[in-house]
């Protein structure tokens, strides 16, 4: 600086400095926002999924031992059927969704644009049949890749079978109920949920070894 003022090269010189520095903390700014909102998406999609996977467990474990098809005969009467994209059984609705009573409960795997969705939807059992759906399937998970539906019980000699994709043991339930899944999104994580049913017979009878459960005291008898 000189008696006369600032020179052009120092007024160039501070002026470039000082859009250096608003750019700088622009750039601060700028990330600190991206990672706020990049946290709160985290977060609202974890307390979604926490959400859904909660009620899908409550409404699995509580699947009751009533036929899907009360009309079928007593030696094949379908407690659950299941795919590896489909899971339906015979349950109890909160009362906020339904009108009470027991309902046929259907978990689909259905593709779509954003890869694959977990919905949910019900139709309420009567005397005389399977009443029409209420509402629209629900959407509860959606971005999904590579999701399905597992079960298994016990063999005969007590210890638990392998997974599988279907259930042929005409009036029994599981014992456990598996969904995998990941996400199409690689920063976010599905944990693998397995859901032990309450009213499961596989699971106590499975208990024994075969011997055990065999009733003998007739045996010799006839």
């Amino acid at each position: 600086m000189n008696r006369r003022g600032f020179s052009l090269v120092e007024l160039l010189l501070a002026t470039a400095l000082l859009a250096a520095a608003l750019a700088l903390a622009f750039g601060i700014v700028q990330g600190a926002a991206r990672a706020g909102a990049s946290a709160e998406r985290l977060a609202l999609h974890n307390d979604r999924l926490r959400t859904a996977q909660a009620f899908v467990r409550r409404q699995v474990a509580d699947a009751l031992p009533q036929p899907l098809d009360p009309t079928e005969g007593i030696e094949a009467l379908t407690l659950l059927e299941v795919a590896p994209d489909r899971l339906a059984f015979v349950g109890l609705m909160p009362g906020t969704l339904a009108r009470g009573g027991a309902y046929v409960q259907v978990f689909r795997l259905v593709r779509g644009r954003g890869g694959q969705a977990l919905v949910f939807e019900y139709r309420m059992m009567t005397p005389t049949g399977v009443l029409p759906p209420e509402r629209p399937a629900e959407v509860l998970i959606d971005g999904l890749e590579d999701a399905r539906f597992s079960v298994r019980g016990f063999g005969p000699d007590g210890r638990p079978e392998d997974w599988r994709g279907e259930w042929e043991r005409p009036g029994q339930l599981p014992t456990q109920v598996r969904l995998e899944a990941r996400f199409r999104d690689r920063r976010w994580r599905f944990p693998t949920m397995v859901v032990p049913l309450r009213y499961s017979l596989s699971g106590v009878v499975g208990l024994l070894p075969e011997a055990a459960r065999r009733d003998t005291r007739g045996e010799g008898e006839r």
